[in-house]
């Protein structure tokens, strides 16, 4: 609903309560359906803020666990709070680790690190998940929605349909490589500079004053 109202400007994805963004799938139902696990359309709401062009924001507010992790991983900037943890348990229960564990994380931080949390399982706190370029910001237990409330009105302040542009920009890049991403940026930027937006912006910027983006 979200994505089709051009009035939303960045959606905030948050946890109910205060210990977990998400602790993933339910193993119980898991092992009645073992299809399920792996199955990309039933992990659809998971992956779909990857795929928006509005821009998305996990306000991350406690553990954020397998199929957690995946919708984390899935936003475009993750606020921790302090108490929060990241985990890819799925080499501990013998699934493989879907949905952006293996093809998105590495993308995030270096590849050793990708693999050693894959690989161990382990949790990561929110502190060494900002070092290693996990999370964009680490804020006081109880903070985090506020943190993420003032990043969205950065964000709302500007074109849409650049930000929306440099989304898919940056996802070329992970996926097609360095020269695709720079082929995109040509032609898209050509196609940005003739929009009503770049007027507006450019004039507001000589003007000294805020710009009107349509």
């Amino acid at each position: 609903e979200a994505e089709k109202d051009p009035a939303v400007r960045c959606v905030i994805v948050t946890g109910a309560g205060e210990r977990a963004f998400s602790s993933g799938h339910d193993l119980n139902e898991m092992l009645t359906d073992r299809d399920g696990a792996s199955d990309e359309g039933l992990n659809e709401p998971f992956l779909l803020p990857r795929r928006m062009r509005t821009p998305t924001i996990a306000a991350i507010n406690g553990h954020a666990h397998a199929a957690g992790l995946i919708l984390a991983l899935a936003c475009d900037i993750r606020v921790c709070e302090a108490h929060s943890d990241f985990a890819a348990p799925g080499a501990r229960i013998g699934l493989l680790p879907i949905g952006g564990q293996i093809s998105a994380l590495p993308s995030m931080v270096p590849f050793g690190a990708a693999y050693e949390i894959l690989a161990t399982g382990r949790r990561v706190p929110a502190e060494e998940a900002l070092r290693m370029g996990l999370a964009n910001h680490v804020v006081p237990t109880g903070a985090g929605l506020e943190k993420a409330r003032e990043l969205a009105r950065s964000i709302a302040a500007n074109s849409a349909s650049v930000i929306a542009s440099i989304k898919t920009g940056l996802l070329t890049f992970v996926r097609e490589g360095a020269a695709a991403a720079e082929r995109y940026e040509w032609q898209e930027g050509r196609r940005l500079q003739s929009e009503p937006d770049a007027e507006e912006g450019m004039r507001a910027f000589l003007e000294k004053r805020a710009p009107n983006f349509s």
